[in-house]
């Protein structure tokens, strides 16, 4: 007589059970993949990603905090006078652009027209600068002590948005206790 094996009984394990079993499996082959990614994302000891874009140059934060203080109508004036002939900044930085890249399309390049317009937007620019920090120099030597003081804590608190305090690790001291 041949013996037939008797058929295999399905598993035992409820539903739910395997319902938890594959979330579990899922949940962890997540934590997996993003200790990973972030293993190979570092690019070497000593590497340092900018997370925010450096902060201003101490004049430009300072002219940055005052702009921000003057009424609306000041505003508008200083905004009209960066514009220039172009009616606003954007329109004037545009124009400076399209006057670069029609030298640099050029064929044969003419490299004198080329620093003699680099160098006219550069003294333009310094220009506007120079003014612009006349303008802020003047309203502070109008402040009291008082509002100076106030007036220098906005400023770090605007700078203080471009950089996130280093951790003591960064900067190679011994932690606090």
């Amino acid at each position: 007589m041949t013996q037939t094996p008797e058929p295999k009984r399905a598993s035992r394990m409820p539903r739910w059970m395997k319902a938890v079993f594959a979330l579990s499996l899922a949940g962890n082959l997540a934590v997996v993949g993003i200790m990973a990614g972030a293993a190979l994302r570092e690019d070497g000891p000593g590497h340092r990603r900018h997370k925010a874009p450096p902060p201003p140059a101490a004049a430009d934060a300072i002219g940055a905090v005052m702009y921000r203080s003057f009424d609306r109508d000041e505003r508008r004036a200083l905004r009209d006078m960066a514009g220039g002939k172009h009616g606003d900044i954007v329109e004037r930085r545009l124009a400076e652009l399209n006057d670069l890249l029609e030298v640099i399309q050029s064929d044969p390049l003419d490299v004198d027209t080329l620093h003699a317009r680099i160098e006219a937007q550069t003294r333009a620019a310094q220009a506007f600068r120079s003014t612009m920090h006349e303008v802020w120099i003047a309203e502070l030597q109008k402040m009291t002590p008082e509002e100076r003081a106030a007036f220098a804590e906005k400023v770090k608190e605007h700078v203080a948005r471009f950089r996130k305090p280093r951790s003591e690790r960064e900067r190679g001291e011994a932690p606090r206790n």
